[in-house]
């Protein structure tokens, strides 16, 4: 699949997305748009066709929020920042996204798990998509506090998720109760056998798998209703 696979309303003005092989969030309003993550390079015409189904217009992108710096979730944010589009992230993650270090699963990771099924498909689409490209931006900045305030009139609360990467960040939009959790938990992915349940990735796309598992495991009892993962379909969360 090469298109955009659905899209969720999640709330007035918040858009998920579930691109080929990623996921990413518009939100819109004020005449502004901002995104949560931003898919593959080659997802960059389904991000714009995305915001278009938002009711938006392209242009319109201010910023980009990266929950971290693999190639499936910075996708064309370099090609967005040279419009003049902002690159924001964790501090902790900032040296990823700008690739001066660098946290990205490789080929040589996959070689264990290359006989299983779906494997090589997934990598050869991942490829395909641009996953081997250089797509740090270098002129990402940081975010501060523990709130950001977006030009589209939303608020996300950043809750810190290390261990997929160094500084993996979630983001929760505390008037739809929803949680934007990146890659710390997700809802499915080609590599998994369950869909539609809260889950782990694989272990070897963990920077510190330990550290990942602690992570997921806070991330869970977050109080919210809705979990918007960057892999599989949004997870519905029936709290008692």
């Amino acid at each position: 699949m090469t298109g955009i696979r659905s899209t969720v309303s999640v709330a007035p003005g918040i858009l998920f997305v579930e691109g080929p092989l990623s996921n990413w969030t518009v939100f819109t309003g004020n005449g502004s748009v901002e995104l949560v993550d931003c898919g593959y390079p080659a997802d960059l015409p389904l991000v714009e066709e995305s915001i278009r189904r938002a009711g938006a217009d392209p242009a319109d992108l201010r910023r980009i929020l990266i929950t971290h710096g693999h190639s499936d979730h910075l996708g064309a944010s370099a090609r967005f920042a040279e419009r003049g589009v902002v690159v924001a992230t964790s501090a902790d993650e900032l040296p990823n996204v700008r690739r001066e270090v660098t946290e990205q699963v490789t080929i040589r990771d996959l070689l264990p798990s290359i006989l299983k099924r779906g494997t090589v498909r997934w990598a050869i689409a991942a490829v395909r998509a641009g996953g081997l490209r250089d797509v740090g931006v270098a002129s990402a900045v940081a975010l501060e506090g523990d709130e950001v305030h977006l030009s589209t009139g939303h608020t996300l609360q950043l809750v810190a998720a290390p261990g997929h990467t160094t500084g993996s960040v979630c983001f929760i939009e505390p008037e739809s109760r929803s949680l934007l959790s990146g890659d710390a938990i997700v809802g499915g992915h080609p590599l998994l056998r369950e869909n539609g349940e809260l889950q782990q990735l694989p272990g070897f796309f963990q920077h510190d798998a330990d550290e990942a598992a602690r992570s997921a495991q806070r991330l869970v009892l977050c109080d919210v209703d809705r979990v918007l993962p960057g892999h599989g379909p949004i997870v519905e969360l029936a709290r008692a």
